[in-house]
């Protein structure tokens, strides 16, 4: 029982701050400003979050123009240490290479998840129509996901489906990640 609440609170404590640093990546890939003087309304929650991981990685990685490549790489770090952290708990003694793929997978279904939850996020704010700066960050978060799907998503009586539509290809994405993961672990207690 005890291992188990840990490990709720290891996933949740994880599953934040990932999130916090590839959604960091994001908009710096986008070019969305998010520093805390921007008035961007996740300023003020990703700099706490991520700067305590992120400044001191980039003194060892140089930052890069367009790719955050620290954010990422905090990303990986945050779940390489939740996996070990929980192998070692589970089952100590047995830690092996297959922990960098599976803390990689874990990374893969974390951004999937995410992707997920802001497309609910922008299709809710579309059905409200605030127009909030909140509701402003979404649209130009999730437009360029979109956009190339509407060319070739059908609109029924007027309703864009381009949202359902890539919501369908990213949980078809997971299902895919997962037979993938699953193949590669097997493949050395094969040889």
């Amino acid at each position: 029982m005890f291992f188990e609440l840990f490990s709720l609170c290891i996933e949740a404590c994880t599953t934040i701050l990932v999130a916090a640093c590839l959604l960091r990546f994001y908009l710096h890939y986008l070019k969305i400003n998010f520093s805390p003087t921007s008035g961007n309304p996740f300023s003020h929650i990703l700099y706490p979050l991520t700067n305590w991981l992120i400044r001191p990685l980039s003194k060892i990685i140089p930052f890069g123009a367009r790719i955050d490549i620290n954010s990422l790489f905090a990303s990986y770090l945050l779940v390489l240490v939740k996996v070990l952290l929980l192998q070692a708990l589970s089952n100590p003694g047995h830690l092996n290479v297959q922990i960098l793929v599976i803390a990689l997978f874990d990374l893969f279904d974390l951004a999937l998840s995410g992707l997920i939850g802001l497309l609910l996020v922008y299709v809710i704010f579309s059905w409200v129509q605030t127009y909030s700066p909140t509701q402003e960050l979404f649209v130009q978060m999730v437009e360029p996901l979109l956009k190339p799907l509407r060319k070739i998503s059908p609109r029924i009586s007027g309703l864009d489906l381009s949202a359902l539509v890539l919501m369908l290809i990213i949980q078809m994405s997971k299902v895919i990640l997962g037979h993938l993961q699953t193949a590669l672990l097997a493949l050395p207690s094969s040889l």
